[in-house]
């Protein structure tokens, strides 16, 4: 009864353990360009910048070992080699998390991507938990034998791992875990994050208590501050006090003034295209051609373009205003160089690479 028991356990945990990595590295690979996000911070932080332009394939790495792994657990292939290279995964991300919460703070770990936020100290605690299951389901499992069957649905988990991550390069995410999704309000999104922004700012004043060398703040609108003669006028300043989370305070769009026009862009209505371009060395071959057939499309009037680098130069190749936006801010509206985002009426209806155009 008792080995009865512990089967039943050993098996509760293995399905833990392997669904919380299939998750895992799907939503990695539901959006590799997303991963790469963090990969690019945590490489930056760990003083590794000439591995910047590896981002993406580690990023994919990530996403499709993790996959392959958790499924490897779920479906008892190569059982002990997979809790192996689970229990290394688990050992070796327990301190680069500890580290990242400690020594070298890195803000969200981007464990899961974007779709489940978690600090550097949560996902540490994960760790701790998961890393002794590995362990204990390591050593309680059999060695066993690698058969045929094993070997080739191993191999389809890689293909399907890998077309997951090469279908979200190429088009756009399979889930998009960012704010800026299709179905979203934009207008009055940022619209009530500008008010609530604006209704936070508080200008507070500082005065000295002249008996006691005491600082005190208060309100702007106080004005019996001014007039206890025991307060001594010291410093003034600007406090946020507002407990919104701001999702697009970044979202900010210059015209070729320099101008702020976000809103102005946003209050438009109708149906408008924004031409998304990270720079114009991006318009080139297939996505000057998609360009083209959105021109076709739309009118000019109703296309928005906006880069996030080399304005002057992307406003001379099409022979249109653009306007300018930053490049992070960008690659979280539209994961592709070059893409459209379709807007009716403040409202995202549409999102498209160029290959889709």
């Amino acid at each position: 009864m008792f080995q009865h028991a512990r089967s039943i356990y050993f098996a509760a945990l293995r399905l833990m353990l392997g669904a919380l990595f299939v998750f895992s590295g799907f939503v990695k690979s539901a959006d590799p360009v997303g991963t790469s996000v963090f990969v690019e911070k945590y490489l930056a932080t760990y003083s590794m910048e000439w591995l910047l332009p590896a981002s993406l394939y580690i990023a994919v790495a990530l996403g499709v070992v993790e996959m392959v792994l958790g499924a490897m657990l779920v479906l008892r292939l190569m059982l002990r080699r997979a809790l192996f290279l689970t229990t290394l995964f688990l050992a070796i991300f327990t301190v680069v998390t500890l580290l990242s919460a400690t020594l070298l703070p890195i803000g969200d770990c981007g464990c899961f991507g974007d779709a489940v936020k978690l600090t550097p100290w949560q996902t540490f605690l994960k760790n701790v938990v998961m890393l002794p299951v590995a362990v204990w389901l390591y050593r309680g499992s059999d060695k066993g034998s690698i058969v045929r069957r094993d070997a080739v649905w191993l191999s389809a988990l890689f293909v399907v791992a890998i077309a997951i991550n090469v279908y979200a390069i190429r088009h756009l995410p399979l889930i998009d875990f960012m704010p800026y999704k299709v179905g979203l309000d934009l207008r009055s999104a940022v619209d009530a994050e500008r008010h609530a922004e604006a209704e936070s700012v508080r200008n507070i004043l500082v005065f000295r208590d002249k008996a006691t060398g005491e600082r005190r703040e208060f309100k702007d609108t106080d004005t019996a501050c001014w007039m206890d003669e025991n307060l001594e006028y010291e410093d003034a300043y600007v406090r946020h006090e507002s407990h919104v989370e701001m999702q697009f305070s970044d979202l900010r769009i210059y015209d070729a003034q320099g101008q702020e026009c976000s809103m102005e862009l946003l209050q438009r209505n109708g149906r408008y295209a924004w031409l998304l371009v990270r720079g114009v060395d991006m318009l080139y071959g297939d996505r000057l051609r998609a360009v083209e057939r959105l021109r076709m499309a739309y009118p000019d009037t109703y296309i928005i373009v906006i880069a996030a680098a080399d304005r002057l130069a992307v406003e001379e190749l099409l022979f249109m205003t653009c306007y300018e936006m930053d490049a992070m801010t960008m690659r979280s509206m539209m994961r592709a160089e070059v893409g459209v985002v379709v807007i009716d009426d403040g409202v995202i209806i549409d999102k498209r690479s160029f290959r889709d155009i």
